[in-house]
């Protein structure tokens, strides 16, 4: 029998429709916007920061009649209602995301390209108008952005270039004078605009060719956490493209990442350890490690118990260890027994849901740090996460035993039993991650067993071993 049509009950409503009277009220608010943002710079006067202030000078300039401050105040007066619209409009739209697909979606491409073309590039603008209504303009841009459509058009206005621009002014203010709230306002929005363009493969050259990775670099070293949070989420996105993470790489980021990962809290360390992961591709950042001596910090972080940060640091340093001072230098700092730890199970780990995009939206709206880092994940969960955490510990375990020191270790250690013991099969194990796990196992092995007196130990354990895999 064919399904019958599903009858909709008169009380329900679509969940994106409003009564009449407020979407007749929201529509004659962005109206209001667009035509205070429509005004041509050069009819406006020095903005006014407070309303009332505004208010206060209209009343005063009716007492005192004069054409010369009539002018002055009633541009004052038009700066603060477009202050305020702009206020009004962040607050009413800061859960929005589809601003394309809305009702009103016309008014929204008319706002976001006047805030683009007659505030934001309007270097006369810009130069007269206040810190906190750049500001107001700047959470209005970033709102609107998170819909991919508002992204492109940033791009087609040339507004991209201008923004990074701004970014590098109000980094190098920031950087060099200190944290005057308005400014790390600023750049958590900034910060959080250029991550949203490096989000998606195509425009992160929009991104590299306006200078912006530079600005993000030098944010690494940011005294606000939030800034700091804001620019490792925008040079991650970035970083996942090669030709961006050559572009990154030719700059001095490492000694900043090293910082970080000794000294700063538990997110920005997995933040940090997962761009380091992604740029250690270069030969030149490799060599950076070695030379701010950053095997001792990235061994340290092996005591940790957060999943997705031991994962990154473990791939860190099996690129890394194919250098051969390196690789020695694991050893000597006890790499292989605290690799050998983790293959063995026995430690209680956790992890989070967490991602790019996620942190990045928690971190602009000002919520990074009541995020859940550390939330229950289902078993099925955290055994997927440590299989990949096991199987990057095989990787690097098979690039360190090419060094024969490092290999006699592996041994002395009872490592070929703790790496044996992952192949064998165990009906409970996730199977596509367990196959994975298997593999690099087997690989492991293989290099072990290609030195000639490591293999009577192989013959010491292969009746045990097979036996389990026949059962």
């Amino acid at each position: 029998m064919p399904d019958q049509p599903k009858k909709v009950k008169p009380t329900e409503k679509p969940a994106d429709t409003k009564p009449q009277g407020i979407a007749a009220r929201d529509n004659s608010d962005l109206k209001r916007l667009l035509e205070l943002l429509n005004v041509q710079s050069s009819k406006r006067q020095l903005p006014a920061l407070n309303f009332e202030s505004a208010k206060n000078s209209m009343m005063k300039s009716e007492q005192y009649p004069s054409n010369t401050c009539g002018e002055r105040c009633r541009g004052q007066w038009q700066e603060s209602t477009e202050a305020v619209e702009l206020e009004n409009f962040s607050m009413n739209y800061k859960n929005e995301r589809n601003f394309s697909k809305h009702p009103q979606h016309k008014l929204f491409q008319d706002i976001f390209a006047a805030l683009v073309k007659n505030r934001l590039i309007c270097r006369e603008w810009a130069n007269r108008a206040s810190s906190v209504h750049l500001l107001r303009v700047l959470i209005c841009v970033r709102l609107l952005m998170r819909d991919p459509t508002f992204q492109e058009t940033l791009h087609h206005l040339g507004g991209i270039e201008h923004l990074a621009q701004y970014m590098e002014t109000v980094a190098n203010d920031y950087l060099g004078y200190g944290e005057e709230q308005h400014n790390v306002d600023k750049l958590v929005n900034l910060t959080y605009i250029f991550q949203k363009l490096s989000a998606v493969k195509e425009q992160r050259e929009w991104v590299i060719a306006s200078g912006a990775h530079k600005t993000l670099v030098n944010l690494l070293g940011a005294r606000d956490n939030n800034v700091l949070l804001g620019a490792l989420l925008a040079l991650t996105s970035l970083a996942e493209s090669p030709e961006c993470r050559e572009r990154i790489s030719e700059l001095s980021v490492v000694e900043n990442l090293l910082v970080i990962l000794h000294e700063y809290d538990l997110l920005s360390k997995r933040l940090t350890a997962e761009l380091l992961r992604l740029l250690c591709v270069e030969p030149q950042v490799k060599e950076q490690v070695k030379m701010y001596e950053g095997v001792p910090i990235l061994l340290t972080l092996l005591h940790s118990d957060h999943l997705k940060l031991l994962w990154s640091v473990v791939w860190i340093l099996v690129q890394v260890c194919e250098d051969p001072d390196t690789s020695m230098e694991i050893r000597i700092w006890g790499g292989i027994k605290q690799l050998l730890h983790i293959l063995q199970g026995e430690r209680n780990l956790f992890s989070d849901r967490s991602s790019i995009g996620s942190l990045s939206s928690a971190n602009a709206a000002g919520r990074i740090q009541q995020l859940h880092l550390s939330e229950d994940l289902s078993p099925h969960e955290i055994q997927e996460n440590t299989f990949s955490l096991q199987a990057a510990c095989c990787a690097a375990i098979t690039e360190l035993v090419l060094h024969d020191a490092n290999a006699h270790q592996v041994i002395q250690e009872n490592g070929v039993y703790t790496i044996a013991k992952l192949i064998l099969p165990n009906k409970q194990r996730s199977v596509p991650k367990a196959n994975l796990l298997q593999c690099y196992a087997f690989r492991a092995l293989r290099f072990l067993f290609s030195m000639e007196r490591n293999r009577h130990l192989f013959k010491r354990y292969a009746n045990e071993i097979s036996g389990k895999i026949i059962l």
